[in-house]
């Protein structure tokens, strides 16, 4: 379900795009660090966002530099390093496990129940530094369980569940910016989640399987379907910015420029994608 919030490269110069790698590749860095390779398999463009977001935010002390890794022996690529980064790496590694566990209990994948066994003894030093986070993730997950195996189209009660799920981990502090910030979530989260229905749509329908948007795409011609889409995943983009902006983050900063180039631009470059992909097969 992850992997929609990412940046519209276009939009950025060069030093722009090695700041992002910075954040990108010390994500990459901390999971290996602290999970080994079965930690740096789970990287994902969304909680680079979260290391993004947060260190914008709160301006921690960040340590910039260049390295070789496996991926990449050939090539320097910068890095960056603070605690957001071990915070992000928690948060990937948690909803990794429970996003494996899901698709091992929805499709029976054996290669997603042996990547949750090698995640899962990770897990209870996760739980003991974020209880709360870990209890919500699996709260909300549960709910979003029981709504999708009970064939509910309640698209509110959907995008709040996994909502309310990302909300929680962008509030990583009990302070005074924790509901913007899952309030932001929230929003960001029903996007990814109408996003993921949408992308989805024709494999599940072949494959039988549950899917969000099955009820509209049913009810509504293909044209008023794709327009209505588009009116769905704009309110709950647009949710998000209301809360965006709400928040301490200048614009021109180089975590500023990335964060309003990922959230006015970026997300919509899947789903750009995604429409044009599917319009040509149909004509």
């Amino acid at each position: 379900m992850f992997g929609y919030v990412t940046i519209y490269r276009k939009g950025l110069a060069k030093e722009d795009l090695d700041r992002y790698q910075a954040y990108y590749c010390g994500l990459c860095q901390a999971l290996g660090r602290k999970y080994g390779m079965p930690g740096q398999l789970t990287l994902s463009y969304d909680m680079a966002f979260v290391a993004i977001l947060l260190s914008a935010l709160y301006e921690p002390e960040t340590q910039f530099g260049t390295g070789r890794c496996a991926p990449h022996p050939l090539k320097v690529r910068p890095r960056a390093y603070n605690e957001f980064q071990d915070y992000a790496a928690d948060m990937t590694v948690a909803l990794a496990y429970y996003n494996f566990m899901d698709d091992w209990q929805d499709d029976h994948r054996r290669a997603s129940l042996r990547q949750a066994q090698k995640l899962e003894g990770f897990l209870p030093g996760i739980r003991e530094r974020w209880p709360r986070q870990c209890n919500v993730i699996a709260e909300q997950l549960s709910a979003l369980n029981l709504l999708e195996e009970a064939g509910s189209h309640d698209l509110d009660a959907l995008c709040n569940a996994f909502g309310t799920l990302l909300g929680t981990v962008f509030a990583c502090r009990d302070d005074a910016w924790s509901p913007v910030l899952e309030a932001m979530g929230r929003g960001l989260g029903g996007f990814i989640y109408l996003m993921d229905a949408y992308d989805d749509l024709e494999k599940d329908q072949k494959k039988g399987r549950f899917n969000a948007l099955q009820g509209l795409a049913e009810s509504m011609s293909s044209v008023e379907y794709e327009t209505r889409c588009h009116e769905l995943l704009t309110q709950q983009i647009g949710l998000c910015a209301q809360q965006f902006s709400m928040l301490p983050i200048l614009q021109q900063t180089p975590e500023g420029k990335l964060l309003y180039n990922t959230i006015y631009s970026g997300v919509w470059s899947k789903y750009a994608l995604v429409r044009k992909h599917r319009e040509g097969r149909h004509q």
